[in-house]
């Protein structure tokens, strides 16, 4: 009995262990791509949208393994996992078809990376919506408009819009202005 209780307390301090190293990791990871971006962008003039993608990724990629270590840590919880990898085809059906419009999101969000339709920081016009590409994620554009206002987007609803990026290419804009001026004024010296 004794041996049982003190194996369980060696088991779950290594599970607990195991959790915490995984998250001290993804925190180091985090706070090291931001300073990578933030250097990046400010001293090289680099786009930031790959870093940050890369960043979001690697995190999520980090979370998954430390916590799937982990729970293989445990042999009571190996055998579950076991199991539940035995029957992962049919969880696998039901969850594609729960997570549809999560995995849109992300299929999308990587196209949206890979083609590069818009960056971090180009302006960009999305039906009545105008703002600044502020992050893109895996799931999400974060867009801050005029009022400064951050707007979230699922990347798939932006993927089946038309946007007009005015850094595209060229970052200057043309803006047709109509100035009115009355019947009687001379119109060489308004053109002037």
């Amino acid at each position: 009995m004794k041996d049982l209780i003190l194996n369980s307390i060696e088991y779950i301090s290594i599970f607990i262990a195991i959790l915490l190293i995984t998250i001290v990791v993804a925190f180091l990871v985090n706070r090291f791509f931001k300073r990578l971006i933030r250097r990046s962008t400010e001293d090289m003039m680099n786009d930031p949208t790959n870093y940050q993608f890369l960043r979001h990724a690697l995190t999520a990629i980090i979370y998954i393994v430390g916590f799937s270590i982990a729970i293989y840590s445990m042999p009571n919880l190996r055998a579950l996992a076991s199991s539940l990898l035995a029957g992962a085809g049919i969880l696998a059906v039901a969850i594609g078809f729960a997570s549809q419009q999560a995995l849109s999101n992300i299929i999308s969000g990587v196209f949206i990376i890979v083609f590069k339709p818009f960056r971090v920081n180009d302006r960009i016009k999305l039906r009545d919506l105008t703002g600044i590409i502020e992050d893109i994620s895996l799931r999400h554009t974060v867009i801050r408009d005029f009022e400064n206002k951050r707007i979230i987007i699922p990347n798939s609803l932006i993927s089946e819009e038309i946007i007009v990026n005015a850094d595209f290419g060229d970052d200057k804009i043309c803006k047709w202005i109509e100035i009115g001026i009355s019947y009687g004024s001379n119109i060489e010296k308004a053109r002037a």
